[in-house]
C-alpha cells in the first residue's frame, strides 16, 4: 500500500440526503448546436462558416444528449422569440456581465431552494436542525447572497453558519464535502447543508476561439445539494464520507482557467486536460485509499466528475474501468451535461440509487489543475 504520511481517518460525516434540481427548459444538444452555429456565420461571416465543422464534431462527440439553462433562447429557432440575447443572430449588443448578473441574481435563489428542500426531505433532518450551510458557486456574484436567500426560503435559523465556496469551479463540490467532514468532526451534533448552484449558460462566449467553443459545448444549468451529519444522529443514510484529499498536478496552472471577462466569465480548457488526468490520476487514487485505510483495489465503485466525454475515458483508460464503472457519470452527462460544482452530487445521487455495496470513490477536477476526491464507506 502507498504510504503518504497520513493516518487512516475513521468515518466522522454521514452523508444522509441528496437533493437536485434543474430549469425547466431543456434542449437537445442538436438544437444548441444549431443556435452556436447560427451566431457564428451571422457574426463572423465566412470565418464562421469555417467554423462550423469544428462545432458541429465538439457537439456530437460530446457525449451529451440534453442540458437545461434558465435561458429559453438557446431552444429556439427564431431570433425574434429570445428574451436574453438581443433579437437578432449576431447577439448584438452582447450581453454584459452586469446583465449576466442580473440573471444571476434572478434566477439562482429558487434553483438553490428546490435542491435543498429535496435534500433536506430525504435526509429527515428539519431546516431549523442546520447548523451550517455550506455554499457552492462559480458562475455569479451578489451580496446578500443565495446562501442569505434560503435562510427564509428554506426556513433555516438565523444564527445558521454560512460559508461561501466560490469560484473554484467543477471541484467546488469537494470542497464542501471536505468543510461538512470538518464541521461534524469539531461537533458532532453539527447539520451541515451543502448547496451548489451554477448557472454556466450565462457565459456563453462568442468568440471563435478553440477553447471557448470547447465550453459552449459542454456547460449548463443545475442546483444540486447534500446534507450531513454524524454518523448515528439519525437511522439510515446513504454512505459514511471516511476520506478526502486534493493535489495539483504539476506544471498544469496553464490548463484550466476560469476569468471574468467583460461579457461575461470566460472558461479556458486545453486539449491536455485529459492526457494529465491519466499521467496523476493513478497515483492521487491510491493516495486516496490510503487516507480511509484502504487499498486501490479494495474500491468497488466509481463517480468521477463528468467534465466531458474525453475526461471520463481518459479516467476509464488510466484506471481500468468500464463502461459499467462509470455508468452514473456517463448517464448525468448524457442527460444534463456538466453543472460545474452541481454535478458531483448529481452523479452520487445516480450511483446511490442503483444501489450496490462496497467503497465509493468520486473524483473531481478544476482549475490549477487540480484534482480532487472523497472516498465513501456503506453506512452502518
Amino acid at each position: 500500500m502507498l504510504t503518504t504520511g497520513v493516518p487512516p481517518s475513521r468515518s466522522v460525516a454521514r452523508l444522509y440526503g441528496l437533493g437536485t434540481a434543474l430549469p425547466p427548459t431543456s434542449s437537445p444538444q442538436s438544437t444548441v448546436m444549431r443556435f452556436m452555429t447560427a451566431t457564428a456565420r451571422a457574426s463572423f461571416g465566412e470565418e464562421g462558416a469555417r467554423a462550423e465543422p469544428l462545432i458541429e464534431r465538439l457537439y456530437s462527440s460530446s457525449g451529451i444528449e440534453r442540458r437545461h439553462s434558465v435561458l429559453t433562447d438557446y431552444a429556439q429557432d427564431d431570433p425574434s422569440g429570445f428574451e436574453f440575447y438581443p433579437p437578432n443572430r449576431t447577439l448584438e449588443p452582447f450581453p454584459s456581465t452586469a446583465r449576466r448578473m442580473e440573471a444571476y441574481e434572478r434566477e439562482s435563489p429558487g434553483l438553490a431552494e428546490a435542491a435543498g428542500r429535496a435534500a433536506l426531505a430525504r435526509s429527515g433532518f428539519t431546516a431549523q436542525e442546520v447548523t451550517h450551510l455550506v455554499f457552492t458557486t462559480c458562475t455569479g456574484f451578489f451580496a446578500p447572497g443565495p446562501d442569505v436567500m434560503l435562510i427564509a426560503r428554506l426556513g433555516l435559523r438565523a444564527d445558521v453558519a454560512r460559508t461561501q465556496v466560490g469560484f473554484m469551479g467543477c471541484y467546488a463540490g469537494f470542497n464542501a464535502m471536505k468543510l461538512a467532514g470538518a464541521f461534524v468532526a469539531a461537533d458532532p451534533d453539527a447539520v451541515v447543508l451543502i448547496v451548489s448552484v451554477e448557472l454556466c449558460t450565462l457565459h456563453f462566449q462568442k468568440r471563435l476561439l478553440p477553447e471557448f467553443l470547447v465550453a459552449n459545448s459542454l456547460f449548463a444549468d443545475g442546483a444540486a445539494a447534500a446534507v450531513f451529519a454524524a454518523p448515528g444522529a439519525r437511522p439510515g443514510g446513504l454512505a459514511d464520507l471516511a476520506a478526502t484529499h486534493g493535489r495539483m498536478a504539476p506544471d498544469s496552472l496553464d490548463q484550466m482557467s476560469w476569468r471574468i471577462g467583460d461579457t461575461g466569465f470566460e472558461m479556458s480548457l486545453d486539449r491536455r486536460v485529459p492526457d494529465t488526468i491519466r499521467s496523476h490520476a493513478p497515483a492521487f487514487v491510491a493516495e486516496l485509499s490510503a487516507r480511509a485505510g484502504l487499498a486501490r483495489d479494495e474500491i468497488r465503485r466509481w463517480v468521477p466528475h463528468p467534465g466531458g466525454r474525453r475526461i471520463v475515458s481518459a479516467l476509464s483508460e488510466t484506471l481500468g474501468l468500464d463502461d459499467e464503472a462509470t455508468r452514473s457519470s456517463r448517464g448525468v452527462l448524457a442527460d444534463c451535461g456538466n453543472m460545474s460544482s452541481a454535478t458531483i452530487f448529481f452523479v452520487l445521487e445516480r450511483e446511490f440509487a442503483r444501489g450496490g455495496t462496497g467503497p465509493l470513490v468520486a473524483l473531481g477536477f478544476g482549475p490549477g489543475l487540480t484534482m480532487e476526491g472523497a472516498l465513501f464507506l456503506p453506512a452502518r
